[in-house]
């Protein structure tokens, strides 16, 4: 007894591997997925609306004023910008650099992260803007290398960079701050790329960004924030209607919750642009987890609307 004690375990793994591999083999691996996938597709509440498959392996990325959505579909390799209003797909200019590189400041333009080198590094790469509406680039002039003040402190006058710009954009999970001028495509010396480790700060906690934050509001410079991870900042919604947090949804002004939900963090994408609902998309499950080995057969979940109560 003692013996068959020790190796039940091992038998519960096994006899999970043999269940997996009979599956397999009566349900071929597109039909096993595309029968759990559709589940997780019917699977929504019903104050939702379904955006993207789960059949699509889809994973998308929030895009400044909620009108359109970045999405990669990974089962087919697709990318591109899913128009909310229509329904269209519009192909991105060099998909997969935008994929591997790219923040979205609008809908129209994003930014291409550079290495961070040194200008004179032979392995430097500039930080740029790219079009997605022609796809042109433009170069980002770095600020972190231009000339310091006598102790290595930033020298103020290049503030004068922020207060001339039209746009101004914070991103606070990779403490950056861009400043674009009213002709940024004619005009790219303009155009610049600010750290926050340039103002000579640490960035523990919950401080990332937030010193670029402070430093505009004491400029007077009006600023958008452009980091949908809610981890470091909060995001409002595109009429400045309410609020997203990493618990939960709250009105603006009288700060009651509409939504209070502790994993936000992972759940939510982006606003809709008409703040009738959020874009949401759930962490999938596992076919199978077993102890002591790792978990098999990945099921995605759904690209979503979640409508939102009428306030």
């Amino acid at each position: 007894m003692q013996i068959f004690k020790e190796r039940k375990p091992l038998l519960i793994k096994i006899l999970a591997i043999v269940l997996l591999a009979l599956l397999s083999c009566y349900l071929p691996e597109n039909l096993l997925f595309w029968k759990l996938c559709t589940e997780q597709d019917r699977d929504i509440p019903a104050n939702a609306e379904l955006l993207v498959s789960a059949c699509k392996r889809p994973e998308v990325r929030g895009v400044p004023g909620g009108e359109v959505l970045f999405v990669h579909e990974v089962k087919t390799g697709k990318i591109y910008l899913l128009d909310l209003r229509t329904g269209e797909k519009r192909k991105v200019p060099n998909g997969q650099l935008v994929l591997d590189k790219g923040i979205f400041l609008s809908s129209e333009l994003v930014w291409l992260e550079g290495n961070g080198s040194r200008p004179d590094s032979p392995d430097y790469q500039p930080h740029y803007i790219l079009d997605v509406t022609n796809g042109k680039r433009y170069e980002l002039l770095d600020l972190t290398w231009l000339p310091r003040l006598e102790g290595g402190k930033f020298d103020p006058k290049y503030f004068a960079y922020f207060q001339s710009a039209e746009k101004v954009f914070i991103h606070h999970s990779n403490e950056k701050l861009i400043a674009l001028s009213s002709n940024f495509n004619e005009d790219s010396n303009r155009n610049v790329i600010f750290s926050q480790s340039s103002l000579g700060a640490s960035s523990d906690g919950n401080e990332r960004g937030r010193l670029l934050e402070e430093l505009m509001k004491n400029l007077g410079v009006d600023y958008e924030i452009v980091d949908f991870v809610l981890y470091y900042t909060d995001v409002t919604s595109p009429t400045n209607k309410y609020v997203a947090r990493s618990d939960g949804l709250y009105l603006s002004e009288t700060n009651p919750p509409i939504l209070v939900k502790k994993d936000m963090f992972g759940y939510y994408k982006s606003w809709y642009y008409d703040d009738s609902g959020i874009i949401v998309q759930g962490g999938g499950y596992y076919l199978m987890t077993l102890p002591g080995i790792s978990s098999i057969y990945y099921v995605p979940s759904p690209v979503i609307k979640l409508h939102l109560p009428i306030q």
